[in-house]
């Protein structure tokens, strides 16, 4: 049962009009906003090319802007640009010439970005019998109906002669309240006791300066709000600015929210580092910069037989261009590599057309866009398959958290839940987060340490989020680091050291076997902190010039000593060639292991005075 659409005290919405050229959009947005939307070139052509805004109002002042798309194929990736956002399509056909293969196209497109509300306007209908607009309609009717699912409204008018052009009007209004009505209905079934609003999201469609203002960008704000003074970032420069100023339908504003046409005046963004298919966001909303992405498809020309790889065009938002497609096989999904990184964000709805054509190969929408290890892609493949039908930010991470049992965010929008935990900055599974505690202190229990990224390689869980896990284990003092190592137990941190003597720590162990000579680099702090390191025994000195890391130098004797006991006589050569030392650095080790009590030169060998113990 349709929704019935109330009383909305306020909206913001956008219609966009489709179809094949020279059916009559131009004019009938003229006859219902008393805006021309044509260029002069255009007017003169006889043609619209790019996309074109008005606007009107419903009875309660509310604003319901229109898009004017180009109706010719060769634009009809301005077509996808101008019906990303829409919450309503409104469908030309003209009554003199009937559905044509473009009105196929558009509504193909249109609903494979997602637009569920149709309504179907059959213009110049003095050009046709009562017979003709009668067939016409249940043409329409059909081929709707069969495309999409959807059974739209149909209203005949004459823009030209400003004919039925109210009854077309009050159908809209209340086609667009029906759509907002679903979508607060869609928000309040969540099951959320506090819905947070939606982050600001606009794909610009035009970016330019003027004289005294700054740059001002432009485009649909397809969700969210923003105000002056809010803090913005522009993709795919990643650059950020300040709203200085808002206008929207020749209006300025404090404030505007979406669906809403605006112009938006920004500090900080210079013209020459935004265009046309760039996206505005929050600061607070990361699209994540990749040039691979899995995609779902949901849309697919019904020609298309052969599932094999192949280069498209891609239309998202207001950017296209070429990326390579992959099926994955048994699944609903698909692999779209492009030419280089871009914006992506979960849930993002994009057409594939025909490489040089007007076909729509596949509608679809992004799922994921992370790298795959090759032991993930089975359960990702399923766990991307089986999202739910209507994508929400809150699938995305209920999806993470079966699949691998965490996400990244903020405390701000961490919402607390009986079944997950909260550690800066993931919000944990907590069964997934017991299992892992459990595998890491089994892993650390045989009294071997480990570093962050070997705990991680061996649990195949990213290195960032053990490193994470391992510092709310050392605060419980269940752990503690130790040569870069994690051990089980309580004991000295060296993370707990000064910056300074972490970054000696640092550099001493990049040089690993090479040590780290004085005469050679400049150490930040000077022997002061290179004496406290070894008085802590972070580090050792094997002489005057040359320092190791005590990892690596207690390595290097479990080397020596090997299989020795006490008494037994070891050659440099043998001490060179355990240790795959020169002899610049193997003399210094030996003279190192006699001062600290593991053998005692006798000659030109090396005596063993105790043996290796773990």
């Amino acid at each position: 049962m349709a929704l019935q659409p109330q009383h909305l005290e306020k909206y913001q919405a956008v219609i966009g009009l489709a179809g094949h050229v020279d059916h009559g959009k131009t004019a009938l947005i003229e006859a219902l906003t008393g805006i021309v939307t044509a260029r002069p070139h255009e007017q003169a052509l006889g043609m619209t090319q790019d996309l074109g805004f008005a606007h009107f109002k419903d009875d309660d002042g509310n604003t319901i802007g229109v898009v004017d798309v180009p109706g010719h194929e060769r634009y009809l990736r301005n077509m996808v640009a101008g019906v990303w956002h829409l919450n309503v399509l409104l469908l030309v056909i003209a009554a003199d010439e009937g559905w044509m293969p473009m009105t196929t196209s558009h509504l193909h497109v249109a609903h494979a970005m997602g637009i569920e509300d149709i309504v179907v306007c059959i213009n110049k209908r003095d050009k046709a019998t009562p017979e003709q607009l009668a067939e016409i309609e249940e043409q329409a009717l059909d081929n709707v109906l069969e495309m999409t699912g959807l059974l739209p409204e149909i209203v005949s008018v004459s823009a030209l002669k400003n004919d039925n052009i109210q009854a077309l009007r009050s159908l809209l209004i209340e086609t667009v309240k029906t759509n907002i009505c679903r979508k607060q209905a869609l928000v309040n079934n969540q099951g959320n006791t506090e819905v947070k609003p939606a982050e600001p999201l606009m794909y610009i469609d035009r970016a330019f300066v003027v004289n005294g203002i700054g740059t001002v960008l432009t485009g649909t704000l397809a969700q969210g709000a923003l105000s002056i003074g809010d803090k913005v970032r522009c993709y795919p420069a990643n650059i950020l600015g300040t709203v200085r100023s808002l206008q929207a339908y020749h209006q300025q504003h404090q404030s505007v929210s979406a669906t809403c046409r605006v112009a938006v005046n920004v500090k900080g963004i210079s013209r020459k580092d935004v265009g046309r298919g760039h996206v505005l966001t929050s600061t607070h909303m990361t699209a994540s910069m990749r040039d691979m992405c899995i995609v779902r498809l949901n849309k697919t020309a019904d020609n298309l037989k052969q599932r094999k790889q192949r280069h498209v065009e891609v239309a998202m938002g207001t950017w296209h261009g070429t990326a390579r497609l992959n099926y994955i096989p048994n699944t609903k999904l698909a692999r779209l590599v492009f030419d280089k990184p871009l914006p992506l964000i979960f849930g993002q709805r994009l057409a594939m057309i025909q490489k040089g054509g007007c076909g729509l190969q596949h509608g679809a929408e992004i799922v994921w866009f992370e790298p795959v290890m090759g032991y993930q892609k089975r359960r990702l493949y399923q766990a991307l398959d089986n999202l739910p039908e209507y994508l929400k930010p809150e699938s995305q991470r209920e999806m993470l958290l079966a699949l691998q049992g965490y996400f990244e965010t903020t405390e701000a929008d961490f919402t607390p839940a009986v079944e997950q935990t909260y550690i800066a900055p993931y919000c944990f599974d907590n069964q997934w987060l017991v299992e892992t505690y459990q595998q890491i202190d089994a892993l650390l229990a045989a009294g071997i340490s480990m570093a962050s990224a070997e705990i991680a390689t061996r649990l195949r869980v990213n290195e960032a989020v053990i490193d994470t896990l391992m510092q709310q284990l050392k605060q419980q003092e269940k752990v503690h680091i130790s040569y870069g190592k994690w051990c089980l137990g309580q004991g000295d941190n060296e993370d707990d050291l000064p910056t300074v003597a972490q970054e000696i720590l640092k550099q001493i162990r990049s040089f690993g076997k090479a040590g780290l000579e004085l005469n050679k680099v400049t150490v930040a702090g000077g022997k002061k902190w290179l004496r406290q390191l070894s008085h802590q025994k972070y580090i050792t000195a094997l002489d005057d010039t040359i320092y190791f890391d005590m990892g690596l130098y207690l390595d290097l004797v479990k080397a020596v000593i090997a299989d020795h006991q006490p008494h037994d006589r070891i050659s440099m050569g043998d001490i060179k060639d355990r240790t795959e030392l020169s002899r610049k650095y193997s003399i210094p080790l030996a003279n190192r292991m006699e001062k600290d009590g593991w053998v005692r030169r006798d000659g030109d060998e090396r005596i063993i005075l105790k043996a290796w113990s773990a």
